[in-house]
């Protein structure tokens, strides 16, 4: 269907334009998200109605200039692996279950700018099926991997924080009240008929 390659700008331009055929399904896998004009084209398609699911590497997702929180943020589930001691290093997309693209290309401004790098576009039902299998397949494997948007996570760090002091509070509280049972025997050994007289 189509083969391009890098560095090229107007080769970037070219998988903007394939990410904005998406009109049902995007289903995207990558290693690395740091270019600005493809994570706009992606929450662009998000945002006209587009499922749009993302699979990415959990390191890379945090990386400084890494487009990943964003996609979350706007409301993309996104998953990552939970393997510190390898990587989810796939590139490929799967748009509508109609074509895929695929190829050395990490989703980064340098690898549009400066790196030799290829990338594969296939129409073929055969190559989508495939791909469409392993995708589903890593997405239920990192399942108890989603990317939180920053609202979620600062409201799940409140309730924490709150359940913690509230905890130390009442224990403190606790600790200031008197032995109910103590109190009570106390209690039975004074005699009000008792009349103090002084020396």
């Amino acid at each position: 269907m189509d083969a391009f390659f890098f560095p090229n700008k107007k080769n970037v331009d070219k998988i903007v334009q394939y990410i904005n055929m998406a009109k049902k399904t995007c289903y995207i896998c990558v290693f690395n998200v740091t270019n600005d004009d493809l994570c706009k084209a992606v929450l662009g398609r998000h945002k006209a109605g587009v499922d749009v699911k993302i699979i990415t590497d959990d390191e890379c997702s945090t990386n400084k200039g890494s487009d990943i929180q964003k996609f979350a943020d706007a409301g993309i589930e996104v998953r990552t692996d939970d393997a510190p001691t390898y990587h989810m290093h796939d590139k490929f997309m799967v748009v509508d279950g109609k074509f895929v693209l695929t190829g050395s290309f990490n989703w980064t401004f340098q690898a549009g700018s400066s790196n030799q790098e290829n990338v594969l576009v296939v129409d073929h039902p055969y190559y989508c099926e495939k791909y469409s299998k392993e995708f589903d397949t890593l997405w239920h494997n990192f399942n108890k991997n989603k990317v939180e948007a920053q609202q979620i996570k600062a409201a799940t760090t409140i309730q924490r924080q709150y359940r913690s002091n509230k905890s130390k509070q009442d224990a403190k509280a606790h600790a200031k009240e008197p032995n109910q049972q103590y109190a009570k025997k106390a209690k039975g050994y004074q005699n009000p008929n008792y009349e103090f007289k002084p020396w």
